[in-house]
């Protein structure tokens, strides 16, 4: 018996991938990784704290710091003409002020900070995005968070080129200085299981 090759799906552009996207009910999130298009699982209550924890975190000192700067959930990245087959909708970003504001707005195009909330589940493509994002000209910091352990990765840009930080100890600082950010690794995690808020006595 004569077994039959399996073809591969087409790759698809990010024009395509957008026009199907568009089509998709509000509460589903896809993006194109290496031309294919991925439907991303519902985020845990732990994944949203932690991705609301560092929006807050950053928007707090921005505001104090630099207010050219914003912070925002779930926005996507518009990487082309550069970078092709891929359209990631990173868990936080920071972008210009004012560059996320207009209405129906999915997409920006700089970016110099992006963020992923991420579990040991996830698939190894989740290392490719975070190498992607590095591409990017306008971005200074790629932060990788794992969900289910303290685990805090810090990419960053400098003149001599990227370097990395990895953090895994409750109170090991956060220092991001462009943004006036300056936390701890429990701040981050804090109302997770790993770091819960203390229980108010009655």
């Amino acid at each position: 018996m004569i077994g039959v090759a399996r073809q591969k799906p087409p790759r698809l552009s990010v024009d395509l991938f957008r026009a199907f996207y568009a089509t998709r009910p509000d509460d589903e999130r896809w993006q194109l990784i290496d031309g294919a298009a991925m439907m991303m699982a519902p985020p845990t209550p732990a994944h949203q704290r932690i991705a609301s924890n560092l929006e807050r975190l950053l928007n707090d000192p921005i505001e104090r710091h630099d207010a050219q700067f914003a912070a925002y959930q779930r926005l996507g990245v518009d990487l082309t003409p550069t970078i092709e087959g891929y359209d990631p909708e990173p868990d936080v970003l920071v972008i210009d002020a004012g560059a996320g504001e207009t209405a129906e707005q999915r997409y920006v195009e700089r970016f110099y900070l992006a963020a992923e909330v991420i579990s040991s589940s996830d698939p190894v493509w989740v290392e490719r995005t975070r190498e992607i994002y590095k591409l990017h000209e306008s971005c200074r910091y790629v932060v990788s968070v794992q969900q289910d352990r303290l685990y805090v990765r810090i990419d960053r840009r400098a003149d001599a080129g990227w370097s990395e930080d990895i953090l895994t100890t409750p109170n090991a600082v956060i220092e991001l200085t462009d943004f006036g950010l300056r936390c701890t690794v429990a701040d981050l995690y804090r109302g997770t299981a790993l770091q819960p808020r203390a229980t108010p006595r009655r």
